[in-house]
């Protein structure tokens, strides 16, 4: 049985391709190419009635165990054979992921009848083999824009392009190597392969929605995933979709390998989901169990925080306060882009509320709404690096313990599933610079510790927002 793929750029037969050599070649390393490889390779690797490579972007998108290295490599001793005297790239995450990713492969070729014609490189800055009869390269290095420069390669191989930001990814792919092959028309190819990314993986993430559009000229796509809303720890649901079950991996070897991984992890690296973080701060299945409906007291007896994000695209005001039990709850009073509106909106919610608190952590560009605001006669508690420090550490405590209470809303899910702590000193507090949406959960924890350190009585009355 082969898994079928969510996207997959269909073969014309009526072309003809460089995969049935791809097989040979896969096949004198010693590892037959698995049915979905074979399947990217005849369509990837198409040439047109001139003989030239119909595609020049090559995404594919498996989970882990699928066999990327085994496809990788027999596509690049290809682009060897077919062009003599030219330098094959390959990078990943970095230079020195790069390199490990490498010796498998070289362990492959030095196993194989090719090694009599293989010369390899181990040097820090050139690592790398030649295929002798022709001199073509392979040549592993690190991810800049500077990395390639003065190269003419036919052929270039990201790796696990999930870790890239969207700037390095851009000035890699369209500062350097798009430029670099810009006289190899019918004979340039970029490949990226990686797993599923998360919020911070923008670069994958724009090529990947062009792929399953597939109105992308000259681009092929393919992508093996668990459906949404399948179980990913049913063994018949993985069998379906993970395209190395069958082929000497069993779904219960899978599901014993992610043994201990957190669901987050085990989603985005075993069943190729997309997710918010690779390793959210609190289990997202933890954070959803914890919206309730309970009222807020009075809106006098809450108390607000506000924070704006680190890029200044968007800011959010929270509110906090405690039931009458004692347990903590947290409400997102509003979010919007920019940030020219907070000031008046604090300045409003200040006359109309009346809260028993404002508050704001006292860093990033929220300190300058701070400023004004409390230049215009508005008393406003600015927590400073310590009391921010107890403020995220109260917060995730008391989700972690369950006995926190929130609204369900997106900006406080989108904040939790993407914040990262810093540290300093012995302390650490939520990361601006580090995180996506983080004035979610900055701007909660802010409010629950301005909230306990008022100086006003709890009040008796409940009301709903």
């Amino acid at each position: 049985m082969s898994a079928r793929p969510a996207y997959a750029t269909p073969r014309d037969p009526a072309r003809r391709t460089d995969g049935a050599r791809v097989a040979r070649l896969a096949a004198a390393l010693g590892k037959p190419l698995r049915p979905w490889q074979q399947q990217v390779v005849d369509v990837a690797l198409e040439r047109d009635d001139a003989g030239n490579l119909v595609y020049e972007i090559v995404l594919v998108t498996v989970p882990r165990q699928s066999g990327k290295t085994t496809l990788v490599g027999p596509v690049m001793l290809n682009a060897c054979i077919t062009n003599p005297g030219a330098r094959m790239f390959y990078t990943a995450q970095t230079g020195k992921d790069g390199r490990e990713r490498f010796k498998d492969l070289a362990k492959l070729i030095s196993a194989s009848p090719l090694a009599a014609v293989t010369r390899f490189r181990w040097s820090q800055g050139d690592t790398g083999l030649e295929i002798q009869p022709n001199r073509s390269e392979i040549k592993v290095f690190s991810p800049s824009e500077e990395a390639i420069h003065g190269e003419t390669p036919p052929l270039v191989v990201l790796d696990e392009i999930f870790a890239y930001s969207e700037a390095l990814g851009d000035a890699l792919l369209e500062g350097a190597i798009i430029p670099a092959q810009m006289t190899l028309s019918g004979r340039r190819q970029v490949w990226m392969i990686s797993t599923a990314g998360t919020a911070e993986s923008r670069f994958m993430r724009k090529w990947v929605e062009r792929g399953r559009a597939g109105d992308t000229p000259r681009m092929a796509y393919f992508e093996w995933s668990l459906p949404d809303g399948a179980d990913p720890y049913d063994a018949d649901e993985l069998t379906r979709f993970h395209p190395a079950i069958g082929h000497g991996v069993t779904a219960d070897d899978l599901l014993a390998t992610g043994k201990g991984m957190s669901r987050a992890q085990w989603l985005r690296a075993f069943c190729n989901q997309w997710t918010e973080a690779a390793n959210p701060l609190i289990d997202l299945d933890v954070w959803d169990s914890l919206h309730t409906d309970t009222p807020a007291p009075s809106r006098a007896d809450v108390a607000l925080a506000y924070e704006i994000d680190f890029d200044e695209t968007a800011a959010a005001v929270i509110a906090a306060w405690r039931d009458p039990a004692g347990h903590p709850h947290i409400h997102t009073v509003h979010r919007a882009p920019g940030t020219a509106w907070l000031a008046p909106y604090i300045r409003e919610l200040a006359t109309t509320w009346r809260p028993r608190a404002i508050a704001a952590d006292d860093g990033g560009p929220t300190r300058r709404v701070t400023a004004e605001l409390v230049r215009d006669g508005l008393d406003i508690r600015a927590l400073g690096a310590r009391d921010a420090s107890t403020a995220a550490a109260q917060l995730l405590a008391a989700a972690r313990d369950r006995t926190l209470g929130h609204d369900g809303s997106k900006t406080l899910r989108l904040g939790i599933a993407n914040a990262a702590l810093q540290r300093s000193g012995d302390t650490q507090r939520f990361s601006r610079h580090q995180s996506q949406f983080s004035a979610g959960p900055i701007a909660a924890a802010t409010a629950l510790f301005a909230y306990d350190y008022a100086a006003r009585p709890l009040p008796k009355p409940l009301v709903s927002f």
